[in-house]
């Protein structure tokens, strides 16, 4: 079935085969199926993911439904995941909804109240069937904290299935990773990592990243930046249907760019 019910799924054969799969985030079906399409002509897996904020456009109950049409129609294999799910309340309401995957934000708590809540939320996820992202990292300009491996290392061992690594990419900005360090995070914990800001972070990083254990790269401003453009230069087309098919194939272009890009 092309709907990717449990995400360890598609993270454990990115992480075998030595790719990484880029997860777009989307709060509407033109971008939805923008991601789709170019997944589909590429024949590549991908992830769709919802931001926070993006579940006020559509509760998780009708972004699955959504991502389940497209996935069964495509033929390709697609999980939906929450990024950035702010506490255990939104992973769960998400995890019942059947989301493939949630991220636990560990942003502004403790280390060990975020260990404690990776352990409740890694039961709670698998026993749905459903993998678990855990991060403690900030990423937004200005606020980025480089990952400590050890701590990278016990959020696994707490039973996270991927670990999201700042290494030097922001969001919505240009920027190059420390490599080394990121290698040394793989080196200790030899488990599938993720990337935040992956529409900045340099080409040749990118594909460096996907030989050091990065199996999600995250893909947002790309998406966004393509999709108003069009909105922006929409006065010259005369209806909304022309508006919505050029956004979405503007979404796709760059939804193919990053699949061919990680390697797949």
């Amino acid at each position: 079935m092309p709907f990717i019910q449990d995400g360890r799924e598609l993270i454990t054969r990115a992480f075998r085969e030595g790719f990484a799969l880029p997860a777009f985030n989307f709060c509407s079906l033109e971008m939805a199926r923008g991601c789709v399409d170019a997944a589909v002509s590429l024949n590549a897996p991908i992830i769709l993911q919802t931001y926070q904020a993006d579940l006020a456009f559509a509760s998780p109950k009708v972004m699955v439904a959504m991502v389940k049409a497209l996935a069964e129609e495509s033929g390709v294999p697609i999980m939906l995941h929450l990024d950035h799910g702010l506490g255990l309340e939104m992973a769960q309401t998400c995890l019942q909804a059947g989301y493939s995957s949630v991220m636990l934000d560990g942003g502004g708590l403790e280390f060990a109240e975020l260990v404690r809540q990776t352990k409740v939320l890694a039961q709670i996820a698998h026993e749905t069937g459903a993998s678990l992202e855990v991060s403690a990292e900030r990423f937004n300009k200005g606020e980025s904290e480089p990952s400590n491996p050890e701590e990278a290392l016990a959020l696994f061992e707490a039973g996270a299935d991927m670990v999201a690594c700042s290494v030097g990419s922001e969001h919505g900005q240009s920027s190059r990773l420390d490599l080394l360090r990121l290698e040394t995070i793989a080196s200790l914990t030899k488990a599938p990592l993720v990337l935040h800001g992956g529409s900045g972070i340099a080409e040749s990083d990118l594909k460096a990243a996907t030989k050091l254990g990065v199996v999600k790269v995250n893909i947002g401003s790309a998406s966004y930046r393509a999709l108003l453009k069009v909105w922006q230069q929409a006065t010259t087309l005369n209806n909304h249907r022309a508006v919505y098919t050029q956004a979405r194939e503007a979404v796709s272009r760059e939804a193919a760019h990053f699949i061919k890009l990680l390697g797949h």
